[in-house]
Order: C-alpha cells, then sequence, then structure tokens
C-alpha cells in the first residue's frame, strides 16, 4: 500500500502535507485494507559472512544456512506500523534502543 502526495500548482494557502503524522494516525488504525503479515526471513551479515540467529537472550551473526535459529519472523500489522522481528525457534523478539544498539 503506497501513498502518493500530489500538489497541483496554482493551489495556494495549503499547508504542505505531515507524512510524518500521517504515518502515525494511519499506523494506529486497523482498517479492511491492511493485514498482518508473517513471513520468514535469514538475515546475512556482511561483516560475518553468516546469518542472524537469536539464541535465547544471546543475538549473534555466526549462523550456518538453514540453521534452525537463523530463521526469523518478519512481522506487521498495519499501514505504517514497525516491523516486528522474532526468532522462530526462541520465541524472542530482536529489540534495538533509539541508537540502534542491539
Amino acid at each position: 500500500f503506497f501513498v502518493v502526495w500530489c500538489h497541483a500548482q496554482g493551489e495556494k494557502n495549503h499547508p504542505s502535507p505531515n507524512f510524518k503524522q500521517y504515518v502515525r494516525e494511519q499506523g494506529s488504525l486497523t482498517d479492511q485494507l491492511s493485514r498482518r503479515q508473517v513471513r520468514v526471513y535469514q538475515l546475512y551479515s556482511r561483516t560475518s559472512g553468516r546469518h542472524v540467529q537469536i539464541q535465547g537472550r544471546r543475538v549473534s551473526a555466526t549462523a550456518e544456512d538453514g540453521n534452525t535459529f537463523a530463521r526469523l519472523y518478519v512481522e506487521t500489522d498495519t499501514f505504517g506500523s514497525r516491523v516486528r522481528i522474532k526468532g522462530a525457534e526462541s520465541g524472542r523478539y530482536l529489540c534495538m534502543n533509539r541508537r540502534g544498539k542491539l
């Protein structure tokens, strides 16, 4: 689902759209168009040359391809919602602080 903002020339006295506010408002609503999606991925780390895995409270990029702890669920609920990454085997979520630190 994509939203395109257009501004026609000649229109005056209309404030420019606040896309962040729109996403925040729409993300808090549930509608008939948005639906929950869950997909299974393996995240590859170029640094280690291996896959990211979640084992209990430990996250590392040392898994071989096909490792059960490297299977990660990527979940979304509605338009503009945040993405959640959960270990398929461990059942634990990958969490980060505001600075992006695990």
